[in-house]
């Protein structure tokens, strides 16, 4: 089984568990222990839809260690997800980018504020 560590960026079908599903990126939000002891992840998925609202965050490629090639993207932050990591069945697919930290944070504090109306910033 893969490692599936915070602010890696997977391709995985949506929705999970339908084999036919269209497949979108996905940012890990949840740490690399919690991952590991509980056999599952949180994540929330990258869009290039043009429907924006209150709970898009923008996504631009300076955000990550590789480009996303698709323009448009933004993370429907209210959209978070418990993936099993059985949902990434090859053991040897690797993660398609990272989210640079500096940018993680900021979406963290974002989904913080904007979703749970609580202060994510490091203390």
């Amino acid at each position: 089984m893969p490692v599936i560590n915070q602010r890696d960026v997977y391709l995985l079908p949506f929705p999970f568990g339908d084999e036919n599903g269209e497949p979108h990126p996905y940012i890990i939000l949840s740490i690399n222990d919690a991952n590991m002891q509980e056999n599952s992840f949180q994540a929330v998925m990258i869009t290039s839809s043009t429907y924006k609202d209150d709970f898009s965050f923008k996504l631009t490629d300076e955000m990550f260690d590789k480009p996303l090639e698709k323009s448009n993207c933004h993370v429907r932050m209210h959209l978070i997800i418990l993936g099993l990591n059985e949902h990434i069945l090859n053991p040897n697919l690797k993660p398609f980018c990272r989210m640079k930290k500096y940018y993680f944070d900021q979406l963290m504090r974002t989904i913080g504020e904007l979703v749970f109306n609580y202060d994510f910033s490091p203390l």
